[in-house]
């Protein structure tokens, strides 16, 4: 929710600067000017503009919206069809049952024996127990993000007739890890570039300076996910997210060589990350 009221105050912020601005230009240089601060041109006359939007009722909309960037104007589909969020229903019920199934039956006594061998000290065993966690833990993974990224957020897009309907894109198929983490969640993505990369650009910060930043935020926003919750002050996601910067440099600097392009080994290299470091 905080990066929701960040994202409407923000963006209100902007089309203030905008309004200020474009009574100071003659009339053909107002789309630039509000191109320039919102990275929009909104000249449709049918369209809601500033400061018109601000209601209750726009901001409750916000709140519950699929999204974590604010605009005056979302898309919309002309209708709720009811036998959408009926099949959206169904296949979140089966899709927690699996995640049940799999927690319980693979996941939990592969834990509780790594467990035991911690506590014999037996580090072979423990490689081999979080070596057998991989497979399952890579299911669940999967099975959350189907579960959130697509039934969940086209649950709540169908009801509200939110029109803009891509959460994510084919991550799977990524070669390099900066793929990987522009394609998986498009809210987060959206809003960072939004609120946090343009503006560090237009301070006149350079390019590098701004990845960084933006992946500085988002290692401290996962640790304060994983710390919160579970009550452990640790840094081991902050850590994580920062360590995918040198990751990010290596796979694109190997995407560059042809032998590696051929085998496909950007791929296989994510893939063998994400299933065995990244769970």
């Amino acid at each position: 929710m905080f990066m929701k009221l960040i994202s409407y105050a923000h963006v209100h912020h902007d089309y203030r600067q905008a309004a200020r601005e474009a009574a100071t230009v003659p009339m053909d240089q107002v789309a630039g000017v509000i191109a320039k601060y919102t990275n929009t041109v909104e000249d449709t006359e049918n369209l809601v503009r500033y400061p018109y939007n601000v209601s209750l009722r726009d901001i409750f909309y916000f709140w519950m919206a699929p999204t974590l960037t604010y605009q005056i104007n979302f898309p919309r589909s002309k209708k709720c069809r009811k036998w959408m969020i009926a099949s959206l229903l169904v296949r979140m019920f089966g899709c927690l049952s699996l995640m049940i199934f799999l927690g319980q039956q693979h996941i939990m006594p592969a834990v509780m024996e790594a467990t035991e061998s911690l506590d014999r000290l037996q580090p072979w065993h423990i490689v081999e127990r979080l070596l057998s966690l991989g497979i399952p833990m890579t299911y669940m993974w999967l099975l959350m993000f189907y579960l959130i990224f697509h039934l969940f957020l086209n649950f709540l897009a169908e009801i509200l007739r939110f029109g803009d309907r891509v959460f994510y894109k084919d991550w799977w198929n990524s070669n390099t890890f900066e793929e990987y983490w522009r394609l998986w969640n498009l809210p987060v993505h959206f809003w960072l570039v939004r609120h946090l990369y343009f503006p560090c650009q237009r301070a006149g910060l350079s390019r590098g300076v701004c990845v960084f930043l933006v992946f500085f935020f988002s290692a401290a926003l996962h640790e304060l996910i994983v710390s919160v919750p579970f009550h452990l002050p640790r840094i081991y996601a902050f850590a994580a997210m920062l360590g995918q910067i040198p990751l990010v440099a290596l796979t694109k600097a190997l995407e560059k060589h042809p032998l590696w392009q051929s085998m496909n080994g950007g791929n296989f290299l994510f893939w063998c990350m994400f299933c065995i470091v990244g769970q």
